[in-house]
């Protein structure tokens, strides 16, 4: 027989704190981590139509959801646009502050008006990478009882996913142009701004890989050998040109720096 314990000699437990619900407005307004702790048991109704409708808080709560989009290609765009956006703010302030020089001012004038429409190009990937893997979706839930209707839903689901594969390749395309920009960026901004633009660049480049291990996902998953080597090939050259250019970007970052030339002082 065990010998009596007096409960004065058992070590106390804590009590469980309550748990406590908060509404959407109260996570919000409690800041970040506790507006994300419960995302990952729950969606947050209806996908929006754009990316681009939505507020920071809101496209980054569906990211974190169980909301099919936006994944990780219209992510990566999404992210893309926001470094090619801080490239573009070193040279407006550059072109504001340039002074007499023509030369400079013409190359500058030009080169802002090409950033923006290249980020009204890249942002609409961004929503074209949604609606190919919804579309994937759609051709998944195509109906399969008979023959037919499998050999209907494998050639649905195998244009969804070449769809869905070219996005992203036209993505890194043209954030791999955006790197052209950034870098001609350095070239002209002033010294204050380079940080800014070189962050850009750097994102831009995260961006790129990003965007095409989506590239790589969704090609094994394609029935067609041929098709599925040659964009492979290609995905393999967009890395390749991406990390170039990110290369050159950082020697012309380090060789700006270096410069005892600053366009500001002039």
């Amino acid at each position: 027989m065990l010998p009596k314990v007096h409960s004065s000699c058992l070590p106390s437990v804590p009590k469980r704190a309550p748990r406590i619900v908060l509404s959407g407005q109260q996570r919000h307004e409690c800041g970040i981590i506790e507006a994300m702790s419960s995302l990952h048991i729950r969606s947050l109704g209806e996908t929006p139509a754009s990316i681009w409708a939505l507020d920071a808080s809101r496209v980054r709560d569906l990211t974190a959801s169980l909301s099919p989009t936006p994944g990780g290609g219209a992510i990566s765009v999404f992210t893309a646009t926001l470094g090619l956006a801080l490239v573009h703010k070193g040279a407006s302030i550059s072109l504001k502050r340039v002074g007499e020089d023509i030369d400079r001012r013409e190359a500058l004038n030009q080169l802002c008006e090409t950033i923006s429409l290249a980020l009204s190009s890249i942002s609409s990937l961004a929503d074209d990478d949604s609606r190919a893997f919804q579309e994937y979706i759609g051709a998944r839930s195509l109906p399969r009882s008979s023959e037919q209707e499998k050999i209907a839903r494998d050639a649905a689901m195998e244009v969804a996913i070449l769809q869905a594969t070219r996005i992203p390749l036209a993505s890194a395309k043209n954030i791999c142009r955006a790197l052209d920009l950034a870098e001609a960026a350095l070239n002209l901004s002033d010294r204050h701004l380079l940080y800014d633009i070189f962050g850009g660049a750097i994102i831009m480049q995260a961006a790129s890989k990003a965007v095409l291990l989506n590239v790589g996902a969704n090609v094994s998953l394609l029935a067609d050998a041929e098709m599925r080597a040659s964009l492979e090939t290609e995905r393999t050259a967009l890395e390749r040109v991406s990390l170039e250019r990110s290369d050159s970007i950082a020697r012309t970052f380090q060789a700006r720096m270096s410069d005892s030339k600053d366009f500001s002082s002039q």
